[in-house]
């Protein structure tokens, strides 16, 4: 479940934003209006960073992962965005590795990642696996062509990872879900029933589905434990370069025959 939220502009910010030079295919924005007053500037910089957009000291613009042009015009066209809180946090290097540590890779065989994002895990997966053997699913239709156009001998989907049901032999899962209202939760149950026999997966997690009282959470670590799942804790602030200070746990599951 996504989280919306609709954000309404000005049309002095607007026009500001219809002025804009675009460079390096969209990923680089810059501002030509000159200086702007701290307020003006504060709400343009809410948009520009609402579509992903970092600001760079050093190039004099705002940084794209993605080209959000389609997203601008929309913007432009409607002066409201409705913005997606879908949990996306790019996956850390280290933390990448450390999953490959606990599941590894096997030869000739399907794996699966849903909740693809921009494909961190799965640009890394790439030194293990064939393309054609990696299906990567992503919900954002925008970070979905991003992974078409970087993997295009992979099955690439844009799809609810919860609504995904085609029968494959996955025998490998590596995935870092959303994790808003105990989404994570409903992502790894989920992923151990596509699982195939014999198969591993190993997730990322955020700490609350270990600590909550709910109904939910409770019955969760249960399962997890009739499941006989290796849980580990990341050391703290392993997701700060992503943009969160969510604390985190790696879980895997070899589901027995």
């Amino acid at each position: 479940m996504a989280l919306t939220k609709t954000l309404r502009f000005s049309e002095e910010v607007l026009n500001i934003l219809r002025s804009m030079d675009w460079q390096d295919n969209g990923i680089l924005g810059i501002l030509t209006c000159g200086q702007l007053d701290r307020k003006l500037y504060s709400d343009v910089n809410k948009a520009l960073s609402s579509m992903g957009g970092k600001w760079n000291r050093k190039l004099g613009g705002h940084i794209f992962k993605i080209d959000p042009r389609n997203q601008v015009e929309g913007l432009l066209s409607s002066g409201k965005l409705t913005v997606e809180k879908d949990g996306f946090f790019e996956t850390p290097l280290e933390v990448i590795k450390r999953m490959v540590d606990l599941v590894p890779p096997t030869n000739n065989s399907f794996v699966l990642e849903p909740s693809a994002g921009l494909g961190a895990i799965a640009k890394y997966l790439c030194n293990y696996y064939n393309e054609e053997y990696m299906y990567l699913l992503e919900k954002n239709i925008e970070r979905a062509n991003h992974l078409k156009e970087y993997f295009a001998n992979s099955v690439v989907m844009c799809t609810d990872f919860l609504a995904f049901g085609i029968d494959i032999d996955f025998k490998r899962i590596y995935m870092n879900p959303p994790f808003e209202q105990l989404q994570d939760i409903d992502h790894v149950q989920h992923a151990y029933k596509i699982l195939s026999n014999n198969g591993i997966m190993v997730s990322v997690m955020a700490e609350s589905a270990f600590f909550r009282t709910n109904k939910k959470s409770t019955q969760f670590r249960e399962w997890l434990s009739s499941v006989n799942a290796h849980i580990e804790k990341l050391p703290e602030n392993s997701f700060k370069k992503s943009g969160t200070m969510v604390n985190t746990r790696l879980i895997s599951i070899h589901k027995k025959e």
